[in-house]
């Protein structure tokens, strides 16, 4: 039967794109695979995980979302299938072989050569499966996911999001990584200003054994821009049987460039383990920065910072959620153009290639899990934090911390945070968070403004608020700051969302104070320009810290249609300084003007 199984699968490669043999530690899976809905939830049942049979299945490109392609089943919610074939690394021909994932929506379970490898409960989020006892090193291998972007009753998210639309498929990278038996899988960075232009340097180390007991070491060494060595140190160490060894490092680099978003200087982090003759290497990106709260203030790398931001969906026409490397660094270059400081990536975390452009670019980021509007009764259910909120924080937050970008941890957005189970998890989120990585700051973006019992645990108060759009008028948000201001006085203020939508073209010379049906480009750049002119008040200067617009770009939303929503732009949140396709909105030059002139 194996014998059976690995000649179909040698016929199988010769039609499909799979990758070649590689002699490198690594194999990027990217090109054509194989696909099928599954309405019926038959395909586990009837085998697909590990059949060869190509009728019933048509092509489509990974990365990608489903929704985009030529199917333009928008509305799917439901079981879709995945399959291709790959060869395994050659390097470390006797280690461990992960497959990864940089983004897979909602839920995933995964088959190598028909064995159930594990499932994945969430999206947006990167992760890794070991598939060692599962692959062959020298033929090709079958890989099928099942992925399924229904929304549950009881999870992260819940039935209570329909802020954006669900696209639904492996919307990013996939890869097949080996690695030798002893790697160093993890490593978290803190950088603190140690005085006079010096920084303290802490790594904390992660290095796992599959193998039996064996000694090794340990390299760390930094370098600057130009490849000179700042620091190197080597620590000599014994790694247990099938066990992890956890490293500390630290050291102070003197005289080196800090990171900033007016000097977004990037060191290289090299760690190198070795162990029984094998090696290796992780490199990794670092910039020496550092924020905290002070009072009313937020501080990078000990001054006062003031956010000048914009939200912004990853999301494209024709790319859903698979938006190139290409596209995401016109998308930033024209944010820094803006004049932004900041970016919140709404509401979950966004494609690698997003972060390390914000790196390269100096743009600092806050990004979320997706617990948008979740319920309270799910946000106190313990399954559901067992399940999906404590794991989804843990690799979000372990995920990304290699990104020197990200300065802000969020917990979720618009939950219900005036009553006591949702105010007990945004404890618990913020505890684990600060646990996992106590060199950033975690906060929530709250709507219920000064009926929230949830601010004690955040290390600023962050709100979303429409004064002039959904209800109240434009000259409404400054007397909102200063109650908020007056109940927790030593917390700052973050206008985390703020705006409203605009059809480009549409013009109304005379707009109001209040515009729930005022779609017109005027009435944009007027509530625009009156929420940022409350928010740079002089008199509230000594709390405010940050103003975010939503959002950057016009993007898809089912909820987004009927009563006074023109037809024009049906199921599109059209609150953007962009459209879709990026074309500017007047807003945009006037919020250009006011970034530009303030601080």
């Amino acid at each position: 039967m194996i014998a059976m199984l690995a000649a179909v699968l040698l016929a199988l490669a010769a039609v499909h794109p799979a990758s070649a043999a590689s002699d490198s530690s690594r194999v990027d899976l990217a090109g054509t695979w194989d696909f099928r809905f599954d309405p019926d939830s038959r395909g586990e049942e009837q085998g697909w995980h590990k059949s060869t049979d190509s009728r019933g299945w048509v092509k489509i490109q990974v990365p990608g979302s489903y929704d985009q392609s030529r199917f333009n089943n928008l509305l799917y919610q439901g079981r879709a299938w995945y399959r291709t074939t790959f060869h395994a690394p050659r390097a470390n021909a006797n280690g461990r072989v992960f497959l990864k994932f940089e983004g897979v929506t909602i839920r995933s379970k995964v088959w190598v050569n028909g064995q159930l490898i594990g499932k994945h409960l969430f999206p947006y989020t990167r992760f890794e499966m070991d598939i060692t006892d599962a692959v062959r090193r020298d033929s090709p291998n079958l890989l099928a996911v099942l992925v399924d972007n229904a929304i549950l009753e009881r999870a992260i998210p819940d039935k209570g999001w329909r802020g954006w639309w669900n696209y639904g498929g492996i919307n990013r990278g996939v890869s097949v990584e080996s690695r030798p038996p002893v790697y160093t899988e993890s490593v978290a960075v803190t950088t603190r200003l140690a005085g006079s232009g010096a920084w303290e340097l802490r790594l904390q180390l992660r290095t796992r054994n599959h193998a039996a007991a064996v000694d090794g070491s340990i390299e760390a060494r930094v370098e600057d821009a130009r490849g000179r060595a700042l620091w190197s140190a080597v620590e000599r160490r014994s790694f247990a049987a099938g066990g992890v060894t956890e490293t500390l490092m630290t050291t102070t680099l003197k005289q080196a460039a800090a990171w900033s978003p007016e000097s977004p200087a990037l060191h290289v982090l090299k760690i190198r383990t070795v162990a029984s003759g094998q090696t290796h290497e992780r490199t990794m990106r670092l910039g020496l920065r550092q924020i905290e709260t002070k009072g009313n203030q937020i501080l990078l790398n000990g001054k006062p910072v003031f956010l000048k931001g914009v939200n912004r969906h990853e999301m494209f026409p024709g790319e859903g959620m698979t938006v190139s490397r290409e596209q995401t660094r016109k998308d930033l270059e024209d944010i820094k153009a803006l004049g932004c400081n900041m970016v919140r990536t709404t509401h979950y975390t966004q494609d690698t290639s997003f972060y390390e452009l914000a790196d390269e670019m100096g743009l600092l980021v806050w990004t979320e899990i997706p617990a948008w509007q979740t319920r309270a009764e799910t946000l106190e259910d313990e399954n559901v934090w067992k399940q999906y909120g404590e794991p989804q924080l843990r690799e979000m937050v372990e995920g990304y911390r290699d990104y020197t970008s990200i300065v802000i941890w969020s917990v979720g957005n618009e939950f219900p945070s005036e009553k006591e189970p949702v105010a007990k998890y945004v404890e618990r989120g913020c505890a684990l968070v600060r646990k996992l990585d106590p060199s950033r700051l975690v906060t929530f973006a709250s709507d219920r403004h000064d009926r929230d019992i949830s601010f004690a645990p955040v290390d600023f108060l962050a709100i979303n608020e429409y004064y002039g759009w959904y209800y109240g008028k434009l000259d409404d948000l400054g007397p909102v700051l200063d109650k908020l201001h007056a109940k927790w006085p030593d917390k700052p203020i973050v206008v985390a969302e703020f705006g409203s939508e605009a059809i480009p073209g549409w013009r109304n010379p005379s707009p109001g104070d209040s515009g729930t049906s005022d779609y017109s480009e005027d009435y944009q750049m007027k509530l625009l320009t009156s929420h940022l002119e409350q928010i740079f008040a002089p008199s509230r200067r000594g709390f405010m810290a940050g103003a975010i617009i939503w959002l950057y770009n016009d993007f898809p939303n089912p909820s987004s249609f009927g009563r006074l929503h023109p037809p024009v732009i049906s199921f599109t949140n059209a609150k953007g300084l962009v459209t879709q396709d990026r074309q500017r909105k007047r807003s945009w030059y006037e919020v250009q003007k006011a970034f530009q002139a303030a601080r």
